[in-house]
């Protein structure tokens, strides 16, 4: 059976739920990565999953060579005709990202916007493994997701994501058991509707700090967002940033 994010986006609602390079805070964020990660002009990243380019596309206009790597089909086409029309330094690769097999080639690799965890905790692991392999020494590691701390403060079983058209809402569990997200989400617009399921791990400063040095990284610095300071309660994001040894 497909896993539930090999066709979540797949519908022609669902598939404009992930931003693209257009949205006005893509630039902010992607300097915001250049920022956290110290990289130079040139540097080689490799982004997994990419979706529509959000940050790949920004990225390459800085003068970064960027590798993009993403599931969805759609994304992969749209972000390489915007490639092509820009002359963007960028290698779009239709793939599953816990099938990523590169050894030592880039500079850095980032998780952006929330799919880190997506997968079951072995597979969560297997996938960190694959990033730090595919880092040169040196090379660091850039994932994003929300604190589990604060959701679990904060969560709601009922969302309004977006209220014009596609109307976007979720129905939410928590499962304190496994640190779960599951959500039954219903884009909608005129008459047409489309209904996704969705799971998603939810980690805190402890537990990514914990898969990241099973995978192999000892350099590890933990951000908590919006404000980028140490990681709190209040933080309703993490960001963590390992980095590979060697010179």
């Amino acid at each position: 059976m497909a896993e539930w994010f090999e066709t979540f986006f797949t519908g022609p609602l669902s598939r404009g739920f992930i931003g693209t390079w257009e949205n006005p805070a893509a630039l902010r964020h992607a300097r915001m990565v250049r920022k956290l990660l110290g990289l130079r002009k040139g540097a080689r990243i490799l982004d997994a999953p990419c979706g529509q380019g959000r940050l790949a596309v920004p990225l390459a206009r800085m003068g970064f060579s960027v590798t993009g790597v993403d599931i969805t089909a759609p994304y992969i086409r749209r972000v390489r005709k915007q490639a092509r029309i820009e002359g963007l330094p960028i290698r779009y690769i239709l793939r599953d990202m816990r099938k990523i097999a590169f050894e030592k080639e880039f500079d850095a690799v980032i998780n952006y916007g929330g799919s880190f965890g997506y997968f079951s905790d072995v597979e969560n692991l297997d996938f960190c493994k694959r990033a730090f392999r595919a880092l040169k020494p040196g090379g660091k590691f850039l994932v994003d997701g929300p604190n589990r701390t604060w959701v679990r403060k904060h969560f709601l079983e009922f969302m309004v994501h977006q209220e014009a058209e596609p109307r976007i809402v979720s129905r939410n569990r928590f499962d304190r058991r496994t640190n779960r997200v599951f959500s039954r989400w219903t884009f909608s617009q005129g008459k047409h509707r489309e209904v996704r399921t969705s799971s998603i791990w939810l980690f805190d400063a402890a537990a990514v700090r914990e898969l990241l040095r099973a995978a192999g990284f000892r350099d590890i610095t933990l951000y908590g967002l919006p404000s980028l300071g140490r990681v709190t309660r209040s933080s309703q994001r993490i960001i963590a940033v390992a980095r590979k040894s060697g010179k």
